[in-house]
């Protein structure tokens, strides 16, 4: 059993803890440190675990082996960087880091401190993501060409002004589109330009760009495109082209395929936990019984990209991932 601490106790940091404690029989959950820690200490005693005075108290007891990074957007990567430095293994939550400097830092410190880095993000576990990846292997989209991603969220309407998540430094324009963005450097390759058009229209009382579509080239020759849309009704899409047939997956459990032969496929797949799911299997990459289903390398490639969508939106100009 992999005992793990966790920064951060607002809403995903709970959901997290909600999904594997009293129910995994790979980890569990013993320390916490929280920036709200008044809030946090019933759900601490609800759930048996121990409630830090800070990040420094937590990392400073050797019972713990690992430490999921949950706190706000632009604290993961110096959360998971002292983490690392303090000797023990990360998850950290997506986005793993604001910039692609902060980026190579966490991996040269794992690298160094022989520890794991791990980027979390549940759909990476989605039953239809499994599904399209086990289709791509065997050869049934042929050579990918060209992806396209949607994540619409009915989310900034409501995002109060002053807090992390109204600030365009951690809530960059595109950001929103980070989990179609992942799968897609996972099956097409490393993306070389970017170019992104933001705009402002609905959520006008914080300064954060609600609707922003961006044009992908890749490495490899691909194309693809993102959109990010925090304004309207929930779609999470993406739909992957191939020579030799196309897939599509909506939300969790939706997938379609079709061929250049054939009728329409259209599966709907079994609803999982998703974020036990993502715990355990960072359990299982810790005691080595499996690796982490997302590179390190992809992760770190994945902020570049984020990082250059944000220049490209302010300069209105096509921007190169460094």
């Amino acid at each position: 059993m992999l005992d793990v601490g966790i920064i951060g106790l607002g809403g995903w940091g709970r959901r997290l803890v909600e999904s594997a404690q009293g129910k995994s029989g790979k980890l569990r959950f013993t320390g916490a440190a929280s920036g709200t820690s008044g809030k946090a200490a019933p759900f601490c005693e609800t759930h048996g675990i121990k409630l830090y005075p800070d990040v420094t108290a937590l990392l400073a007891d050797p019972s713990i082996t690992a430490v999921v990074s949950a706190g706000p957007g632009g604290l993961h990567a110096p959360h998971s960087l002292q983490a690392l430095q303090a000797g023990k293994h990360v998850l950290a939550v997506k986005p793993m880091a604001t910039t692609k400097s902060e980026a190579d830092a966490l991996a040269a410190a794992a690298a160094k401190s022989g520890k794991l880095l791990a980027m979390g993000f549940n759909r990476c576990f989605y039953p239809n993501v499994k599904e399209l990846r086990k289709r791509v292997k065997a050869g049934e989209l042929g050579a990918l060409v060209h992806a396209e991603g949607n994540f619409c969220v009915d989310r900034y309407r409501k995002v109060q002004p002053g807090t992390w998540k109204a600030d365009p430094e951690q809530a960059t324009p595109g950001a929103l589109a980070d989990h179609p963005l992942y799968l897609m450097i996972e099956l097409l390759g490393p993306i070389s330009e970017v170019h992104a058009a933001a705009t402002t229209q609905i959520a006008t009382h914080i300064p954060l760009a609600d609707v922003t579509a961006v044009l992908l080239k890749f490495k490899g020759g691909q194309t693809g495109t993102l959109q990010a849309n925090g304004v309207t009704p929930e779609l999470t899409r993406l739909h992957v082209f191939g020579s030799q047939g196309w897939a599509e997956m909506r939300e969790q459990t939706e997938f379609a395929y079709k061929g250049l032969k054939g009728e329409p496929q259209h599966v709907e797949l079994t609803e999982i936990d998703a974020e036990r799911a993502e715990m355990e299997a960072f359990a299982d990459a810790v005691t080595g019984a499996a690796p982490f289903p997302y590179t390190v390398e992809n992760a770190v490639h994945a902020i570049a990209v984020l990082e250059a969508m944000a220049k490209s939106a302010k300069s209105g100009k096509p921007q190169i991932v460094a």
